[in-house]
């Protein structure tokens, strides 16, 4: 059999579909759609297996049911499919740089706790936050002391929601976080926002501050677990590790 001739085609086929797979990539990454498409993935994988291996009653009802599945997961998306097209219509935008972000978060809570105003700052780590972002208040701004003292100083709805800061961008704020149901070792002193961001804790990797209020004290909840009354240096230990992984 001959060799097939290797032309500057092949090159060029070869370098779209590594940037349309790359794109998609990150387009998926950010949304909830990515846990979902990495299971839809694993099914895939499973129906090959069916098929190389003649599973008939597996290959049967994958061979039945994809059709329909496709239909839904595109339903279902819709929002997703919709906002990942505009960021290709949009192209890239230059960002604003920040300074440094851990020294802006530390500047706000140390202030909002001295004027002991609550607060609730969730840092976006590998688990995306897009599901809460959707219904919070889209910011995209630069993370800084003055916005964040501002968003909790107000007596505004933002107040009393949390802020979802992804790298250098305070992304929303007024995000609602999931209330966790622990009552082993929780204290009066632990109140709706602690319980939020423990619940955030629970259903992700993301890294949560709370001031409270009523004490002027500072709290991280992380990987399920609340530690409160922190000092300072407790606190940028946290941030520090979150922005050097």
């Amino acid at each position: 059999m001959p060799l097939v001739e290797f032309s500057w085609r092949h090159v060029a086929d070869i370098l779209i579909l590594t940037v349309l797979l790359y794109q998609g990539y990150v387009l998926l990454i950010g949304s909830r759609a990515w846990n979902v498409f990495r299971g839809l993935a694993a099914l895939a994988l499973l129906w090959f297996f069916a098929n190389q291996f003649r599973f008939e009653a597996t290959s049967w009802l994958f061979n039945r049911v994809a059709p329909a599945a496709f239909v839904a997961v595109v339903v279902v998306f819709q929002p997703e499919l919709r906002a990942a097209l505009e960021r290709v219509g949009r192209g890239r935008r230059g960002r604003v740089r920040s300074g440094d972000p851990v020294q802006e978060i530390m500047v706000a809570v140390r202030e909002l706790a001295t004027q002991r105003r609550g607060a609730i700052i969730a840092l976006e780590r590998q688990t995306p936050l897009t599901e809460f972002a959707q219904s919070a208040v889209a910011l995209g701004a630069p993370v800084s002391a003055a916005l964040l003292q501002t968003i909790f100083d107000s007596k505004g709805p933002l107040h009393d929601g949390a802020v979802i800061v992804r790298d250098d961008t305070v992304v929303c704020a007024g995000a609602i976080f999931p209330l966790s149901d622990k009552n082993e070792g929780w204290s009066v002193r632990h109140g709706t926002r602690h319980r939020a961001a423990l619940g955030l804790s629970e259903v992700s990797d993301a890294l949560v501050i709370v001031v409270s209020e009523e004490r002027g004290t500072v709290s991280v909840a992380q990987n399920a677990l609340l530690k409160s009354d922190l000092a300072p240096a407790d606190v940028l230990k946290a941030l520090r590790e979150v922005y050097t992984e």
